[in-house]
Order: structure tokens, then C-alpha cells, then sequence
């Protein structure tokens, strides 16, 4: 049976009306982490490096 099978935990419609869905907001805030972990990561693209800056005159 799936956890989230509504029909095993009826407390857990209750429990989200309470306190929000916290199982959906710690899964769309590990979605977030890991997108962010793979841009960081990505070393297929050499970084873009910016010209340095003129001396002041």
C-alpha cells in the first residue's frame, strides 16, 4: 500500500489542514537544494571569468 493512500491515515487530511503539507514542502524544498547542487556542479561550461577592473586615474 502507498504511505500517502488517504484511506490508511485519515488524520492526515487534519494534520494538513493544521499545520500545511509539510511532506510537499520538504519535497519541493529538496527538489530546490538538488537543481542548485547541479548547476553548482556542473563543470561541463568553464566558469565566465569578468575583466578585471580599470585602476582608478
Amino acid at each position: 500500500m502507498p504511505a500517502n493512500d488517504a484511506t490508511q491515515a485519515p488524520i492526515y487530511h487534519t494534520l494538513v489542514q493544521e499545520h500545511g503539507d509539510v511532506l510537499a514542502t520538504a519535497r519541493q524544498a529538496a527538489e530546490e537544494t538538488q537543481q542548485t547542487a547541479q548547476d553548482v556542479l556542473d563543470f561541463s561550461t568553464p566558469p565566465r571569468v569578468s575583466a578585471p577592473a580599470e585602476p582608478a586615474s
